[in-house]
C-alpha cells in the first residue's frame, strides 16, 4: 500500500485535532454553554434573515416560500377533489346515472 501523501496526512491530523478540541469543549460545562449560546444565536440570526428576505421578496412582488407551500396545499386539495369527481362520474357512467341522479331519456 502506498504511503499517505502530505495532504492526506495534513487532513488526517487536522481532523484528529479538531475532534480532540471538540471533545474537550463538550466535556467542560462552560464549553457546552458556549456551544448552546452559539447555536441559539445562529438560529435567531437565520430566522431574522428569513424574515427580512420574506419582507424584501414581498415588497418586490416575488412570492415567498410560504406562498408556494400554500399553493401546493391548494393544488393538492384540487387534485383530490378532481379524483373524487372523476370516480363519481365513472361510477355514474357505469350505472347510467348522472352525478345528480338517474338520467331521463
Amino acid at each position: 500500500m502506498a504511503r499517505k501523501g502530505f495532504t492526506e496526512r495534513l487532513l488526517s491530523t487536522g481532523t484528529r485535532l479538531v475532534t480532540q478540541a471538540a471533545e474537550a469543549v463538550m466535556k467542560d460545562p462552560r464549553g457546552q454553554e458556549a456551544v448552546a449560546r452559539a447555536v441559539g444565536a445562529a438560529q435567531r440570526g437565520r430566522k431574522r434573515l428569513e424574515e427580512a428576505q420574506t419582507r424584501l421578496m414581498k415588497a418586490a412582488g416575488v412570492p415567498g416560500r410560504q406562498d408556494y407551500q400554500d399553493l401546493a396545499k391548494q393544488l393538492a386539495r384540487i387534485k383530490r377533489k378532481a379524483r373524487e369527481l372523476s370516480h363519481q362520474l365513472d361510477k355514474a357512467g357505469r350505472t347510467g346515472e348522472g352525478p345528480g341522479g338517474p338520467t331521463s331519456h
